[in-house]
């Protein structure tokens, strides 16, 4: 992934325990924080990408049918693990996409459904 785009209320990716799982990730991605959120996802589309929205609801089309590595700029909407997106957060996405789970699994923690997002998004995307 280029970059992350931080809500306001996101933890503080500097803090000692973010900094240690990441493995020191947090030091080579960039990032930024977002003054608002969801508006300031405006700027995120006005700058050309889609935003995707992963949420578990039934109504989302699969990752596997968005095809996102086929997409030219993608952003990825991740929510807080339990809650999840805001009703506001998924409504200010262009799409709605979901993780295809096994039958009685409702969702994945927010770490493994961002790395199963993020290889959905690189592989298959040509490479520049």
């Amino acid at each position: 992934m280029d970059a992350v785009l931080l809500s306001p209320d996101c933890a503080d990716p500097l803090y000692r325990r973010s900094v240690k799982v990441s493995m020191g990730a947090v030091f080579s991605v960039p990032y930024a924080r977002l003054e608002t959120w969801p508006k300031g996802l405006d700027a995120v589309r006005d700058a050309g990408f889609t935003l995707l929205a992963l949420t578990p609801d039934e109504k989302a089309r699969s990752l596997d049918e968005a095809a996102p590595h086929r997409m030219d700029r993608v952003a990825l909407m991740l929510g807080a693990e339990g809650d999840g997106l805001s009703t506001k957060a998924l409504m200010s996405a262009d799409e709605w996409v979901r993780i295809p789970m096994a039958h009685g699994v409702d969702s994945l923690n927010v770490g493994a459904a961002a790395a199963v997002a993020f290889y959905a998004v690189a592989t298959g995307r040509p490479q520049s």
